[in-house]
């Protein structure tokens, strides 16, 4: 899910340069390339070091909420997976049902968590080094959900198989608001996004969280310090950030980025049951301090 926010805003300024300008029927073409490869990085994440405010982030969100998401099919069952490399799947497993413990079990009782597995059907995210960010962000919000259920939660998970939220072929928007509805619509306490990053640098490696502009900081920071804390991970910290389903969140959200699939390394580990055991237990540690806190 790492993309470079900047290259974005040079597509974005492309796009409205091209709308504005008469165009004939061979430009059609290359617009449209244009138009889906800034979707394809909307959708798999932007820049996770540097974010933009302002005028031009307002333009962003408004061109891609009210313009291009209505207008684009990115689940159109073309997977994005690398055929001439086929990459082997790690089967799902089994969900723990051992007992947690931890601090003051009651906080959680009563809560209504909305947990959001990243991607699914025909938009596996970020694939390298054999595994998929889908089954990675599926598999983690299993044992989330089962760990938070074993605490007194109530929890709604926005797709708990390797399928879209909304219906295949729904627009880029559709896909994202069904996932921002389920928490609106069960007025939700929580709304938390589960995925695996990416960068061309396969060194980069650790784990980073996100909040949207001007709220929910502090439930990143108690997520980023205890995954960090159980797992061992490089931290990566917390930023604020522009993603869909945190901007037009209306309830305490935050998006973790449980790692790079890109690093050999560490793609390895997120492959691996114990180490996806030990972040949920990171993230539900990270969710009770919070709401002992708030």
């Amino acid at each position: 899910m790492y993309k470079n926010k900047f290259l974005s805003y040079i597509l974005l300024l492309l796009v409205l340069f091209s709308a504005l300008t008469p165009m004939t029927v061979t430009h059609a073409a290359p617009l449209d390339n244009v138009l889906n490869t800034l979707a394809a990085s909307t959708v798999s994440g932007q820049d996770n070091t540097s974010h933009g405010t302002g005028l031009l982030e307002k333009l962003f969100g408004f061109v891609f909420d009210k313009l291009l998401g209505p207008i684009l099919n990115v689940f159109n069952n073309k997977s994005t997976t690398n055929t001439t490399h086929p990459v082997v799947i790690t089967p799902l497993p089994s969900t723990t049902t051992k007992p947690i413990t931890i601090q003051n079990n009651g906080v959680l009782k009563g809560k209504i968590i909305v947990v959001d597995p990243g991607h699914g059907g025909s938009n596996p995210g970020a694939v390298a080094n054999n595994t998929r960010e889908s089954d990675n962000n599926l598999a983690v919000s299993l044992k989330l959900r089962d760990k938070l259920v074993q605490a007194g939660a109530t929890v709604i998970m926005t797709r708990d198989t390797d399928r879209t939220v909304a219906p295949e072929g729904s627009s880029l928007g559709a896909e994202l608001q069904a996932r921002i509805d389920l928490a609106e619509t069960n007025h939700a306490d929580m709304f938390i996004s589960i995925h695996s990053n990416e960068n061309p640098d396969t060194s980069i490696a650790g784990a980073m969280t996100f909040y949207p502009n001007g709220k929910s900081s502090a439930l990143a920071s108690e997520v980023e310090n205890a995954v960090v804390t159980e797992t061992g991970a490089v931290n990566k910290g917390t930023s604020p950030a522009t993603f869909y389903v945190l901007r037009n969140n209306s309830v305490p959200s935050t998006l973790v980025e449980m790692g790079f699939v890109s690093n050999g390394e560490e793609a390895a580990l997120l492959n691996s049951d114990s180490y996806r055991t030990k972040i949920a237990q990171g993230i539900l540690n990270g969710i009770v301090k919070y709401f002992n806190n708030n």
